[in-house]
């Protein structure tokens, strides 16, 4: 009996999204194709598609979101690099005296009894 396999990995679920959301904002603009004017303060554009306004409004806001998250990210970053700073310049942990090192230098501790499949 032959059986045939699906393989996910060829189209991952982000790509799968992204198109669903490109057919249905195709779908969105060519429904709204309506002009409108904008006006503000001094300036005014004349004739300018609803779905432009919309969709720039929509990509401003992102950026305005990622500009508001930049103190934060710089300040994890920071602490990160201190933090793996820190790691590579502490001391290396020795074994206890007592401890039973095996051969790959693993040391399970003084109170270690066996694990899983030992019968100690």
């Amino acid at each position: 009996m032959v059986t045939f396999e699906v393989n996910i990995n060829l189209m991952s679920w982000k790509t799968i999204a992204f198109l669903i959301l490109l057919v249905l904002l195709s779908i969105f603009t060519f429904q709204n194709y309506i002009l409108i004017n904008i006006k503000f303060l001094h300036w005014e554009i004349i004739d300018v598609p609803l779905v432009v306004v919309l969709l720039s409004g929509l990509v401003f806001g992102f950026m305005l979101a990622s500009i508001m998250q930049l103190p934060r990210i710089m300040k994890l970053k920071r602490e990160l690099k201190r933090v793996v700073r820190e790691l590579e310049d502490s001391e290396k942990i020795v074994a206890d005296n007592d401890e039973d090192v095996n051969s790959e230098g693993i040391s399970m501790g003084s109170d270690y009894q066996g694990g899983f499949f030992n019968d100690k």
